[in-house]
């Protein structure tokens, strides 16, 4: 150190430590979960932290040595910083990637229909066993008192001129910085790309782009397998005689409802969910998969019978038509097309998505009480559902006295967060709390269906019952969805049922969202369309089955199920883990691919993720 600055080095050096600390505590958090520990592994996260607080500690000390008051925006600068840092690394934390404009943009535009996650997000346990809104008070005071040393030591070395730099000091200066760079240009990804620093990033990538430390091969994919394809080639497989004469639809679309606390190993259905367990039993159930574990994904996948975008952007909402079952079903079969949700309509455009599948009026639960009435227990993402299903009765009477069918969609907000339901147990924990909120929605379909028989509305009348997604409790580290690729999250009960019809049952228990369209289409005799689907139908043959998703936030992670093996995809690391979900169902056993298994299934993976972005690239009509 310089001779007279070495108490504003200190003090400097102190400073900008606090700049690791955001990266410290992600990687204690993630320490339990899913990364390793090992001396070099934590190298390799902090490498572009170290890189920031020596490019920091450089800037810092030469303004500081020059320019009078200067500590006083340098230290601004760096608290802006450490905030920053702090706040990616609450995002990561829940979303298992980094903080980028996507993100920030999604956030922003929705700001309204988010503020119930501000719960989690600042009060959760964030690391060392501390909340977020803890850890930033802490570092908050952290950073005040350390950066009042670097003002006080500023003051004295101004006083007292340093000895100039020796050039054997200026080139071990440059030395730490070039290693530093390189070694962040040229080191591999990490998992979940935890060695990245949102503020060096930009400067990493453009080096690599310029062909540094960057696999520049490139990789000949095959088409995706499960491309778009007309309707009407479901004829050329074989169907069993099903004539049930339906003339209305009914879809009861439950938000946050997943496979694992209703029908899954170790759950009581009939206990729990009475309901759910008769129509089950009487009907027909599978698990279903999802495309991408997020609302209006699911919801794009559920009508259309196609995947969804895989990633943040609600392409599924853009365009005014979606060709698909339900406008078959409005011109073919004489049926009208009404939504009843207890989730706010203007929530990524779901009323514009409705407008677009054939739905041609959504009725919020506002919409259906009386004009001195509230919805109770209300949240930022919608209403309650106790006024969701009995007062929509009416207005399906009045589209029968018409002397049309019906189709409805139901959209019942209970399950999601932040699970404000009664039950009939007291809730212990957070996964108690939203297994209430199922028995409510459980309770509220079983009197819907009373509701529904007493109007003379049940009889031929096919009922779809499907989750949106599933839900994470910390099974794996993770909490609410979108970001994970575990069972928890992408598996939703699937339920077809009829009053007093036998349906017939599927040759396997397990399917995908976008079976239900092409599925409803078969039972109600529309095959001949051309309109696109890349499900099938539950009512036909069709052998060993492959189910693709991807998380919502594009590129982290993507999955493939062949029973009964599940492969998970994480790009950064550029890793692939399968499971046996025969012997694991919890997915508690990851095994690493290696050798040719790898590189064939990471490139089917690939070209899915190809395919579905080249497919949403091209307007629906010509899809």
């Amino acid at each position: 150190m310089q001779k007279g600055n070495t108490p504003l080095q200190l003090a400097l050096l102190a400073a900008v430590s606090l700049l690791l600390l955001p990266k410290v505590i992600l990687i204690s958090y993630f320490a339990s979960r899913w990364v390793d520990t090992d001396p070099a592994s934590i190298g390799l996260y902090l490498l572009q932290d170290l890189l920031l607080a020596a490019l920091v500690y450089l800037l810092a000390i030469t303004l500081l040595r020059r320019v009078r008051y200067s500590w006083m925006p340098v230290s601004a600068f760096c608290g802006a910083l450490l905030l920053l840092l702090l706040i990616d690394m609450r995002v990561r934390e829940l979303w298992l990637k980094p903080l980028d404009w996507a993100l920030v943009q999604y956030s922003l535009e929705h700001a309204g229909s988010l503020t119930s996650g501000a719960e989690v997000f600042l009060n959760q346990l964030a690391g060392f066993g501390f909340t977020f809104r803890f850890i930033v008070f802490v570092l908050f005071l952290a950073w005040l008192g350390t950066w009042l040393l670097v003002g006080l030591a500023a003051r004295w070395a101004r006083k007292h001129p340093p000895v100039p730099m020796t050039g054997t000091g200026k080139l071990a200066l440059i030395a730490v910085l070039a290693g530093l760079l390189l070694g962040a240009v040229f080191a591999r990804d990490a998992r979940y790309e935890l060695n990245q620093n949102i503020a060096t990033r930009p400067l990493v990538e453009a080096l690599r782009n310029t062909g540094l430390g960057r696999d520049n091969s490139t990789q000949n994919l095959l088409p995706f397998e499960q491309p778009a394809y007309p309707l009407s080639a479901i004829n050329a497989l074989p169907r069993p005689e099903v004539a049930p004469g339906f003339k209305n639809l009914v879809y009861i679309v439950m938000e946050s409802v997943r496979w694992n606390s209703t029908f899954g190993p170790n759950v009581d259905t009939a206990e729990r969910y009475p309901t759910f367990a008769r129509l089950a039993r009487e009907g027909m159930l599978s698990k279903a998969y999802v495309t991408v574990p997020h609302s209006s994904k699911g919801y794009f996948s559920i009508f259309t019978g196609q995947h969804a975008y895989p990633g943040v952007e609600i392409k599924e909402a853009m365009h005014l038509h979606q060709p698909g079952v339900l406008h078959a079903l409005k011109q073919k079969r004489n049926m009208q097309a009404v939504a009843f949700s207890s989730l706010f309509l203007q929530f990524e455009n779901m009323d514009g998505f409705l407008k677009s599948i054939g739905v041609s009026k959504a009725y919020a639960v506002a919409d259906m009480l009386p004009a001195n009435a509230a919805a109770q227990h209300s949240s930022s993402f919608g209403a309650s559902d106790e006024q969701l299903f009995l007062p929509s009765i009416p207005y399906l009477q009045a589209i029968q006295q018409a002397g049309k069918g019906f189709i409805a969609l139901y959209f019942p907000s209970a399950a999601h967060y932040p699970y404000d339901c009664p039950g009939n147990r007291v809730p212990t924990s957070e996964q108690d709390k939203y297994e209430a909120c199922i028995e409510t929605t459980d309770a509220l379909i079983g009197q819907m269906l009373e509701g529904y028989d007493k109007a003379g509305l049940l009889d031929s009348t096919l009922f779809v019952l499907v989750g949106d997604h599933g839900e994470s409790f910390g099974e794996h580290g993770m909490f609410i969805h979108n970001s994970s690729m575990h069972e928890e999250e992408v598996t939703v009960p699937l339920i077809f049922w009829a009053k007093g019809q036998t349906l017939p049952k599927p040759e396997s228990s397990v399917s995908q969202q976008t079976d239900i369209a092409p599925t409803v289409a078969d039972f109600f005799g529309i095959t001949d369309e051309s309109f696109k689907v890349q499900g099938i139908s539950l009512l036909r043959p069709h052998g060993k089955r492959a189910f693709f998703m991807a998380t919502f936030f594009d590129r982290l992670a993507s999955a493939l199920v062949e029973h009964p093996y599940k492969y998970i995809y994480e790009y950064s690391p550029d890793t692939l883990v399968r499971y046996n979900l025969d012997d694991d169902p919890w997915e508690n056993k990851p095994e690493l691919v290696t050798g040719d298994e790898f590189t064939a299934t990471k490139n089917r993976l690939l070209s899915y993720d190809a395919y579905q972005k080249a497919f949403f690239a091209k307007d629906p009509e010509q899809r």
